[in-house]
């Protein structure tokens, strides 16, 4: 099997269209679709249905491409070890991060620390929904759980805390509730019945009695910038909604915590730069969760 058809087969897989994967690849579409044959032909299976309106994943197809991901995760490591002599402060430092604590923590909290070490730069997947482990071949991971498996060291750095806010403008307009019974009266902003599962949906549910949302969205960005817009009352992160000089609701009652787990691949040992980025997050944690909640 040649790494090549099989980055070809996934640009195909995300894209169901051989013209788009080859103008993303810079290669035509006939070299794409000769690569995806040739690597059917080497697995002895039809990776794709071929129709007029795309190339779609037969169930082969299907089950081969987390294994292709997860070989390119592989691959983009290898890169990234091998940039850069392992005792210089330079190349690319990966962090995979829950989606606000990226935002509006850990990306403002790197300006002092690329004055110190410019050289070193970074790659960001921060996201609501958490990439498996058994897949991610970031060099760095924060998760709100402690694993229980994975290629990783691993250490606790924080308590997270959850709490309900709204804006001052919301609060002027319609009060703040003082007890969960009154959250019927109120505007809240959930999550869209896929991320129902996670435990903050869960607890919002819990709190408010099973009160159906006014406004359900996919991500905490979204419900943040509902919230400042003062459509309704969300649960977010404590550090951010003191922060932005959002108003807790029900600050007397007890809200939902996580321990804060700091993970490091591995593979990564002896890289002098993953190191630094370490020591800096280790530090910013205990530092700023501290200060805001």
């Amino acid at each position: 099997m040649n790494w090549d058809d099989l980055k070809v087969f996934i640009f195909v897989a995300k894209s169901n269209n051989v013209t788009e994967a080859g103008q993303s690849l810079k290669v035509s579409a006939s070299t794409v679709s000769r690569k995806i044959a040739a690597l059917e032909d080497a697995l002895g299976t039809v990776l794709f249905l071929k129709k007029t309106n795309g190339y779609f994943l037969t169930e082969a197809g299907k089950a081969l491409l987390p294994l292709a991901l997860e070989t390119e995760e592989r691959f983009k490591l290898i890169e990234r070890q091998m940039s850069q002599p392992s005792d210089r402060m330079a190349g690319q430092v990966r962090i995979d991060c829950p989606e606000l604590m990226g935002t509006h923590l850990i990306i403002p909290g790197l300006a002092e620390f690329r004055d110190q070490y410019p050289e070193i730069s970074f790659d960001f997947i921060n996201s609501a929904v958490s990439s498996k482990l058994t897949q991610s071949h970031s060099d760095i991971i924060v998760r709100l759980r402690r694993p229980d498996n994975g290629n990783f060291t691993m250490r606790r750095v924080g308590t997270f805390i959850q709490a309900l806010f709204c804006s001052e403008g919301y609060a002027a307009a319609y009060g703040v509730p003082t007890a969960p019974a009154e959250l019927k009266q109120h505007n809240l902003i959930g999550w869209t019945e896929e991320m129902s599962h996670m435990p903050l949906a869960q607890w919002l549910g819990e709190v408010s009695g099973e009160q159906k949302p006014w406004m359900r969205v996919s991500n905490l960005n979204a419900q943040l910038k509902a919230v400042e817009a003062n459509l309704g009352i969300a649960a977010l992160p404590a550090y951010v909604g003191h922060r932005l000089g959002l108003r807790q609701v029900l600050a007397d009652r007890p809200s939902p915590s996580s321990d804060i787990w700091l993970l490091r691949n591995q593979a990564t040992q002896g890289l002098g730069r993953v190191d630094r980025v370490m020591e800096h997050l280790t530090d910013l944690f205990h530092r700023s969760i501290a200060e805001m909640q």
